[in-house]
């Protein structure tokens, strides 16, 4: 149908029969795809004949459009066979479930970004519960972090979020979609910049629905109050180039920032240049993954370690102004209780409750541990560098200023400076200087229209300085109990040891993977020394009590500790 079609179609329209007729015209608007002139236009042309309003067509338009895109999409995903939820329960049963699901979507193109893509699928699988998990995804343009969201997405049915690309005003309002029990996608944060929508969202995030109060008028004309009520819980994820967005927004997510460095550049154009090479690529089975998020157990998750966890937090350092940890602790065991309900053809019930091991802690902790210590110290990697800069180059400075006889207090260094030796654009650094001095990593001052920046004397300049969650092998020393898990990054199996302590954050270069594997050795040789300095007595009572079991034994017996052999059952399609 065409635009002159339509309009035919809209000559005889009443007031009375309108609401028959909107179905069918747009429908035909839908099929047409009319430009927005033609729209308007159409529009007008209904408002002469009914008098009804552009603005309230405009919204009936838009409901409708929302719709029937929801539906095309949906009706595009792959259907689940029972074949594809045997497959999920499978990978409930694995170990290395995560370590998979960051492979995976690394088969679909995505290079390097582990920690971030591991974090994306946790966070989208949080959509489940009642706290979902709200994620700002930070870098350069052009650093991938679309391209990243959109991969992470296809492990989730298409039920299980909404893309958007911008939003009107009071679209959350009026629109039939559900929101229930899935994430909002927006590309940009450019389609938050309406105070109008950041209010709705962030209701929507903080209190699990929006309740809006509106005027309308009724069948009669007169004016009536309407309370439109759109249910949640709902999670956000958006990604943006800015380095701080609004406080209220930055506490309400998790931020995770974008590898956005010259040698991650360099491999991701070699990747590129290899796939290109191969020609064509082979095609990941996602409805394995589809069908293991349909299966998800709704059961509540009891975390019996979460107290221990606040005892042992690495505050000596925290910054004063902290409330934000109050929502970052929540988001943290949401995430803990998200994989246990990933891994709950594993886990074992208390009640109605399934229940959180120390390998769930663990596997949260290589993904979160950096991701959460960025955000209560309010930095990220790119401050960090700009903050060394600005150390060095001040140093330099310095040095030639003494050699001229100058003074060290009259040297500040300029944006200009920065940009040249970071080899960054000056908008770059301007970008993340104020994430810099949010951080108390350098000192920033007005000189004429230029920044005069300082080095903070005593300032923390590398990531590993900022703590907060305690290690798996701390948390495991305080239970007195032990386990083994996968790696979710490395695909590794590790093993928990009371009384040692092993890797913290995650490796992220072949050098520190070898560091890891000898961490692993040493613990083993520190083992080995540990049993053969038992005193006589101590192997006289060993003796009497029988055969001392193995290393290797009791490291089987640590690990049916955390993961007993019990398999739930109860598997079954939602």
């Amino acid at each position: 149908m065409t635009f002159p079609d339509l309009l035919k179609k809209v000559e005889g329209a009443r007031a009375e029969t309108l609401p028959a007729l909107l179905p069918e015209l747009f429908k035909g608007m839908y099929e047409a795809a009319l430009l927005d002139t033609e729209t308007e236009a159409l529009f007008q042309a209904v408002k002469k004949k009914t008098g009804v309003s552009v603005g309230a067509l405009r919204k009936d338009w838009a409901r409708y459009r929302t719709t029937w895109e929801e539906k095309a999409r949906q009706e595009t995903a792959p259907s689940l066979t029972p074949e594809a939820f045997e497959a999920a329960q499978e990978l409930s049963k694995d170990p290395a479930l995560l370590h998979k699901a960051i492979e995976t979507i690394g088969g679909l193109g995505v290079v390097g970004e582990q920690e971030n893509r591991g974090l994306l699928y946790l966070a989208l699988l949080s959509a489940k519960s009642q706290t979902p998990i709200s994620v700002l995804v930070k870098g350069r343009s052009s650093s991938g972090k679309s391209f990243l969201v959109s991969n992470a997405l296809k492990l989730i049915p298409p039920r299980g979020y909404y893309e958007l690309s911008s939003m009107s005003s009071k679209a959350l309002v009026y629109t039939d979609l559900d929101f229930s029990h899935r994430h909002l996608v927006l590309y940009e944060e450019d389609g938050l910049q309406s105070e109008d929508v950041l209010y709705l969202i962030r209701s929507l995030l903080s209190e699990g629905q929006i309740r809006y109060l509106t005027v309308e008028k009724n069948g009669s004309g007169k004016l009536v109050a309407r309370e439109i009520t759109r249910p949640g819980p709902t999670g956000l994820i958006t990604t943006m180039t800015k380095g701080l967005t609004k406080e209220d927004n930055e506490t309400r997510t998790f931020s995770l920032y974008m590898d956005d460095s010259k040698e991650h550049t360099l491999r991701v154009v070699a990747a590129l240049a290899e796939r290109e090479a191969l020609g064509t690529r082979s095609e990941v089975d996602l409805r394995p993954w589809h069908a293991l998020y349909e299966a998800l157990p709704q059961a509540e998750v009891i975390v019996p370690f979460a107290p221990h966890i606040t005892r042992l937090l690495e505050s000596k350092d925290l910054p004063e102004d902290l409330t934000r940890l109050r929502r970052d602790f929540v988001r943290y065991l949401t995430l803990v209780k998200v994989i246990t309900r990933l891994h709950h053809a594993r886990r074992e019930t208390q009640g109605d409750c399934l229940v959180a091991t120390l390998e769930d802690y663990a596997l949260a902790y290589h993904l979160a541990a950096r991701p959460m210590a960025r955000s209560v110290h309010t930095i990220s990697p790119q401050a960090l560098a700009l903050a060394r800069a600005v150390g060095e180059v001040h140093a330099l400075k310095v040095e030639k200023a003494q050699e001229k006889g100058g003074s060290e207090e009259s040297v500040v260094v300029y944006a200009k400076e920065l940009a040249k030796h970071l080899r960054w654009a000056k908008r770059t650094v301007h970008k993340w200087l104020d994430q810099a001095e949010a951080a108390e990593l350098i000192d920033i001052n007005k000189d004429g229209n230029r920044l005069a920046i300082r080095p903070l004397e005593g300032a923390r300049l590398e990531e590993e300085s900022f703590r907060l969650l305690p290690e798996p092998e701390k948390l495991a020393q305080e239970l007195g109990e032990g386990g083994s898990y996968i790696h979710p990054i490395t695909g590794k199996s590790c093993v928990l040891y009371p009384s040692e302590t092993a890797c913290t954050f995650s490796p992220k270069t072949p050098t520190n993977n070898v560091q890891n594997d000898g961490n692993h050795r040493a613990r083993y040789v520190h083992e080995r020394a540990r049993e053969e300095e038992k005193s006589p007595l101590e192997e006289e009572k060993t003796r009497a009590q029988g055969e001392a079991p193995s290393l290797s034994q009791k490291t089987e017996e640590r690990a049916r500790t955390v993961h007993p052999p019990r398999a739930r059952s109860g598997w079954r399609e939602v």
